[in-house]
């Protein structure tokens, strides 16, 4: 049993050693966050464990078959091109014309021409090949592919011939040594010798010359060179015999030998592919190897593993850094859950219902004097103010926006105003017309309406406000104008807010009619949406609305406040900002603007009668 960390009877080393448990059981929510760490590192851990070690043998599987077929298809066009030369020394082995010629070469300058064009033909199709040589047994010889190609047998010519020679007519690749003309020094090629014997049933055959066709080190060089990448292994041929790299693009490497890899030259009859894992230049690294037929040598491709993991390590590290951070992400989210099942955290809901139905002198009992106990204290406390202050609070709410909504109310655009006044006057000044008095009389009522006691009125008495505006207009613009208005039946007794539409019609004069020299024309549209919602249009036919205007404006519009904004379009913000106040957030302007269907202005509003508008109101607030 463990004693508690105060005991007397603890040591002072003990007692320090207890200090992380201390500080960690003093905390309840320290308890937790420790639990959540533990169990969520152990599971990332694993899972990114497994992860990078089945992703790592299922890259090193995918490349062992990658090389595999890449040395594979190698080794099947090296072996395609050697058969061919091959082939060709078969047909001039039986070609008894070409055994006479190699038997008196040099005596016949016509058919040394001949086979000379032959051999240098061939060199040309086949680049894989860089020498011919045909040779008497008494020295004479036919070349093609240039004398310093064949300086470069000098070294090595009598014991090529040699073994031509032993295998009595029988074809055979053999190693021998090409001198490299720019860097001087000696690179090691496949050459193929075949004796030639004349072909006589009546005699023994003798051998009378023997021919040679030597791959060209530069193709091997180029071909090397095309199959090898950083990514897929380099490649090299190797005398399997000794383990010797016979030929490769790394000239330091050649005349290397690969030890510890006798199991890569283990080939047998149904298999011509071997892979290991090997030390190489103190890295691991992966050997794959494919035998070229009727030689010693093998292609082997070499890459080492660090390369080849390249990839998933970059991942394995960018998993790691992500785990961390979701990690962290992860604490963070268990350490807000934890505190849901704490008991006394039931106990705080309760409190919160409570407060939520209106009980606000609910009391939550305190059980800890820990960080949730601190909380429960503080919540009782909070919840007595709000009983305190919850009356005044919400007597304040209601004076303020009713002043809020008078305030936007009264916040007219003076501009019709002006132009009226100025209207009045130049008539006045300059006619004796019946049009002053029609327009001072609407004048007059537009004024009353706006001052007569209330903030929402009847959409039919709306729209007769809106007609003794427009008419005002005509008389302006007269021809220049033409309006209609159209509302749906059974909409004319919804309530909307005084002014609604007035700003929404003067804008489309200030942005849309004042601009056209004729046909200008407005439509007003009142429709239902649904059963609660109506829509109302104000459309003109005036030059439209910039897209990039339009977005700012739409976005401005989305403000909570709109004063920030009232230097430009305040009559936009204002009828906003009422229909918000009055209906919620779900109701509002929408605009639709283009060259050919003009500029649309779109009020949804809640079909709201008389009787209900006064809770509607209220709710709102």
């Amino acid at each position: 049993m463990l004693l508690p960390p105060n005991n007397k009877r603890f040591p002072r080393t003990a007692r320090t050693l207890l200090l992380p448990y201390r500080f960690m059981t003093k905390s309840l929510y320290r308890k937790i966050w420790f639990c959540f760490f533990v169990t969520i590192s152990i599971t990332v851990a694993t899972l990114g464990l497994d992860y990078y070690v089945q992703t790592s043998s299922d890259i090193k599987e995918r490349a062992i078959g990658n090389m595999e077929q890449i040395s594979g298809q190698s080794a099947a066009t090296l072996e395609s091109y050697m058969l061919n030369m091959k082939n060709f020394a078969w047909e001039y082995f039986g070609d008894k014309d070409f055994q006479q010629f190699v038997k008196h070469l040099g005596s016949d300058p016509e058919a040394y021409s001949h086979y000379s064009a032959k051999f240098g033909q061939f060199l040309t199709r086949n680049p894989v090949a860089d020498l011919v040589v045909v040779s008497q047994m008494n020295g004479n010889q036919l070349t093609s592919g240039g004398i310093s190609k064949l300086n470069s047998l000098d070294l090595d010519f009598d014991q090529l011939k040699t073994v031509a020679l032993r295998n009595d007519g029988k074809g055979a690749w053999l190693t021998t040594i090409e001198t490299d003309p720019r860097t001087k020094r000696g690179v090691k090629t496949l050459i193929f010798a075949q004796a030639i014997k004349t072909i006589d049933f009546n005699s023994d055959n003798p051998v009378v010359g023997v021919m040679f066709i030597r791959l060209s080190s530069d193709f091997l060089k180029g071909w090397l060179g095309e199959i090898g990448s950083e990514e897929q292994g380099q490649y090299a041929l190797v005398d399997s015999e000794g383990g010797k790299v016979m030929f490769s693009l790394n000239d330091k490497q050649a005349g290397e030998r690969l030890t510890g890899l006798d199991r890569l030259f283990d080939f047998n009859y149904h298999v011509k592919s071997r892979y290991v894992y090997a030390d190489h230049l103190g890295e691991k690294t992966l050997f794959v190897s494919n035998k070229l037929d009727n030689t010693s040598w093998v292609l082997v491709g070499q890459v080492p593993l660090h390369t080849l993991l390249r990839q998933v390590n970059e991942l394995a590290l960018r998993t790691l850094i992500i785990g961390a951070a979701c990690l962290l992400g992860a604490m963070m989210i268990a350490s807000i859950l934890s505190s849901k099942i704490i008991t006394p955290l039931k106990q705080l809901k309760k409190g919160i219902v409570s407060i939520e139905k209106g009980n606000y002198g609910f009391v939550v009992p305190v059980s800890s004097n820990d960080e949730i106990g601190y909380f429960v204290r503080r919540f009782n406390h909070m919840a007595q103010e709000i009983n305190d202050l919850i009356v005044k609070v919400y007597e304040a709410d209601l004076v303020k926006k009713d002043a809020e909504i008078r305030s936007l109310q009264s916040q007219i655009n003076p501009h019709f105003l002006y132009n009226t006044l100025g209207m009045i006057d130049s008539l006045a000044a300059l006619h004796d017309d019946d049009r002053i008095s029609t327009i001072s009389s609407s004048l007059a009522k537009m004024f009353r309406y706006n001052i007569s006691a209330g903030h929402m009125s009847t959409l039919q008495t709306e729209i007769r406000q809106l007609e003794i505006y427009l008419s005002i207009q005509q008389i302006r613009f007269g021809d220049r104008l033409i309006y209609a208005i159209e509302t749906e039946e059974g909409l004319q007794t919804i309530l909307t807010p005084k002014l609604l539409l007035q700003p929404l019609v003067e804008n489309a004069f200030i942005h849309g009619i004042d601009h056209m020299a004729a046909g200008g024309e407005i439509r007003i549209r009142a429709y239902s949406l649904s059963e609660t919602d109506a829509a109302i249009t104000v459309w003109n036919n005036g030059p439209p609305i910039d897209p990039a205007k339009l977005e700012t404006l739409e976005t401005m519009l989305q403000q909570p406040n709109y004063a920030a904004n009232a230097a430009s379009s305040i009559g936009l913000f204002n009828v906003q900002h009422r229909i918000k106040l009055v209906y919620g957030s779900a109701y509002g302007l929408g605009f639709d603007s283009g060259e050919t269907q003009g500029t649309t202005v779109t009020v949804r509003v809640k079909k709201m009668r008389v009787e209900e508008a006064h809770h509607e109101i209220n709710d709102r607030r």
